[in-house]
């Protein structure tokens, strides 16, 4: 797509130079033969720069940003030890964790942009803030202690201040926290990624 955008380039250049010659060209004729060349490439133009805009947002809209690899292994008991390793850019250590119950949950807060922010690549603001161990039954989880790890025992201030700035801010869409959770498995790799709509679990690919 970089080509693409190049090419809409030059012919907006072309584009430019062909009105310019519109303008200060002599003799009629010659002026309007260059006002249909100015025309076409202004077309051409335009239909490269909207592939170009269509491919950044479709890019934008389902990009996937690597946020940490986390694997799981069973304890005694309803315990289970969890490792969460950050992704580039993240925490600067690998975490290991005891943690209760038959799922696992990351959590964080996530402000997601406007659709025409976000279209130019910007991600959304996200900071993971808890891991957590969960029960798939609600019974036993009513039953069951709290179950939870702080990955950033500091309050999230950039997010709070979003959050309660969004209702007068024109390019946020929305403020609010996001939580993903899966299943405890042994030997499964799970990738965690933020979206613009917030966090996504999925496991890794042999």
């Amino acid at each position: 797509m970089r080509l693409v955008a190049v090419a809409a380039l030059v012919n907006w250049l072309l584009v430019a130079v062909a009105l310019l010659g519109v303008i200060q060209g002599p003799g009629l004729l010659r002026r309007l033969q260059r006002l249909v060349t100015t025309l076409v490439l202004a077309l051409l133009a335009t239909l490269l720069s909207a592939v170009w805009l269509l491919d950044r947002a479709f890019e934008a809209f389902s990009a996937a940003t690597p946020v940490a690899r986390v694997t799981t292994q069973p304890l005694a008991g309803d315990a289970f030890a969890l490792t969460y390793e950050p992704a580039d850019g993240g925490l600067a250590e690998a975490r290991q964790v005891t943690l209760h119950g038959d799922q696992w949950a990351l959590s964080g807060g996530v402000v997601k942009w406007r659709y025409w922010l976000a279209a130019w690549g910007v991600p959304s603001y996200h900071r993971p803030m808890r891991l957590s161990g969960q029960f798939a039954s609600v019974t036993r989880q009513q039953a069951a202690a709290s179950s939870v790890y702080a990955l950033d025992p500091a309050t999230d201030w950039v997010w709070e201040a979003l959050y309660r700035a969004a209702p007068r801010l024109p390019f946020i869409e929305a403020a609010y926290g996001s939580s993903a959770y899966v299943y405890v498995e042994p030997n499964v790799v799970f990738e965690v990624a933020i979206t613009p709509s917030g966090y996504l679990i999925k496991r890794r690919q042999p």
